[in-house]
């Protein structure tokens, strides 16, 4: 395969012509939330960001998700998509996924004269100043060279949960988007733009019920949806000539191809993804930890259900131990994982008969995923979606009427925060993203030592008595495959 390598000298930070950031009056500040919110950014903001006054977007990964973030990036009138980029054909060929999309329109239809790459690297160099953002919804191992790389060079990312795969990599991406003003980035977990979490963020940060003491969280998944607690298979399979193995490989270590690994299996393999933990901790517990300020765990305890080597748990319970800060009990606060078909005791933690089984239970409790809260002065029940919070105290529901809170369109939200230059203006920017998910994937990795309480350095960010886990928070990446910043 052809060297598509990119210099160290080109992937070290050049500043992104963007107009406006270096003394924006006060007359200008004072609206732009509000402009930001509508969707509609002041031309004057946006002249000279890109040649025709649009966000010039690559979009890396256009399948399964991918398809997703193209169909709602591509519908904002002030994008243009510049180039299309997949290790697979199928997906370059592939069905464009948005909730408008009634005609069952192909990527290649929707976009006919867009340049296609199989290569980020390649369509890095090719494009060079003729884009300004990157959209990346690969596999999670290479979400961070991908993301790494666009910041080095100056451009605007968003990138889909979670943020990387390593406690290192999010680590990394956190520090150097905080150290370019000019740049915008966001985390795709859509769904904390929606009234439901904005309401259950807001019940946290006005101490509803007090400081927090615990945080239990749990998903059904994997089961039903990817494979996980299996050994790493023998052999190969050839390689479908529509799919480039060594590009989806990336900076993982050489395996040969079996049949199944990808378009969506791999996120159970640890080479590759983060497990039920790391994929959909982002969704569920994302408000709750920003709201409460959390760093990183003091330590993590993993109880797995038919561990493996080579995959995460089929199913686990994880718990990690948490710093006391002014949003906790003066003890700290501890967070309780399950996953694979594991719940909470629902009623142990006090919530009331009804919602711990039986139909209400299934549909509302159990269901997809869900946070529960207990605090000092009550229990707060936090859904992922589709349903507003509840509190209860002594065992009985509080009637409590939400406010009137705008369901906004995540994506959207970080193109128009681009184009008016207000990095702030994203909920999930990688700052504060790069936090939580260090965070899930020091509770992910965790199952690579399981059934020992593995204190956590976060200084040196390495669990300070476990080398056969560490290896997973800060990974060496591939002979070719180095990013500047992630060295």
């Amino acid at each position: 395969m052809r060297d598509m390598s990119i210099s160290r000298r080109r992937f070290v930070f050049t500043s992104l012509a963007t107009p406006i950031a270096l003394g924006m009056t006060g007359g200008i500040a004072g609206g732009l939330a509000s402009q930001i919110a509508a969707g509609a950014a002041p031309a004057v903001l946006r002249r000279g960001l890109g040649q025709n006054e649009k966000l010039r977007l690559l979009k890396v990964g256009v399948g399964g998700m991918g398809g997703a973030d193209l169909g709602e990036l591509s519908k904002h009138k002030m994008v243009e998509i510049v180039g299309l980029c997949d290790v697979s054909q199928v997906q370059l060929d592939g069905w464009i996924k948005d909730s408008k999309n009634d005609k069952g329109e192909t990527v290649k239809a929707r976009f006919p004269d867009v340049p296609t790459f199989k290569d980020w690297r390649e369509a890095y160099t090719k494009l060079d100043k003729n884009f300004d953002a990157v959209s990346c919804s690969t596999a999670d191992h290479m979400h961070a060279p991908i993301s790494m790389a666009a910041m080095n060079l100056g451009k605007h990312v968003y990138c889909q949960k979670p943020l990387a795969q390593g406690a290192w990599e999010n680590r990394r991406l956190a520090e150097v988007a905080a150290s370019k003003p000019g740049i915008v980035t966001q985390m795709g977990t859509q769904r904390i733009a929606t009234k439901w979490r904005q309401y259950g963020g807001e019940l946290i940060r006005n101490g509803t019920i007090g400081p927090i003491k615990e945080v239990y969280a749990w998903t059904n998944r994997p089961a039903g949806w990817w494979p996980q607690g299996n050994p790493r298979p023998e052999g190969a399979d050839p390689v479908p000539a529509e799919l480039s193995w060594d590009l989806f490989l990336g900076v993982s270590s050489d395996r040969p191809y079996k049949n199944g690994y990808t378009p969506f299996n791999w996120r159970g393999t640890i080479d590759w993804g983060t497990g039920a933990f790391g994929d959909m901790g982002c969704h569920m517990l994302d408000v709750p930890f920003y709201e409460l300020g959390l760093g990183a765990p003091i330590s993590a305890y993993c109880t797995p259900v038919k561990a493996s080597t080579d995959q995460f748990p089929e199913s686990e319970s994880v718990v990690m131990k948490y710093a006391p800060n002014k949003m906790t009990s003066k003890d700290g606060l501890t967070l309780k994982w399950f996953d694979g078909g594991q719940f909470p005791d629902f009623k142990a933690i006090g919530l009331p008969d009804g919602w711990e089984g039986g139909k209400q239970g299934e549909d509302v409790v159990k269901g997809d995923g869900g946070v529960i809260l207990v605090g000092e002065k009550g229990i707060m029940w936090f859904p992922i979606e589709h349903a507003w919070a509840r509190v209860f105290v002594d065992g009985k529901a509080v009637e409590m009427k939400p406010g009137e809170f705008k369901q906004t369109n995540h994506w959207h939200n970080w193109v128009d925060a681009c184009l008016a230059g207000k990095k702030d203006a994203c909920v999930s920017r990688f700052e504060k993203g790069g936090k939580m998910c260090e965070s899930l994937s020091i509770g992910a990795m965790s199952s690579l030592d399981p059934g020992k309480v593995l204190e956590y350095d976060a200084e040196k960010c390495v669990f300070k008595n476990s080398p056969a886990a560490n290896a997973a928070l800060r990974r060496t990446y591939r002979k070719g495959w180095e990013v500047e910043n992630l060295a």
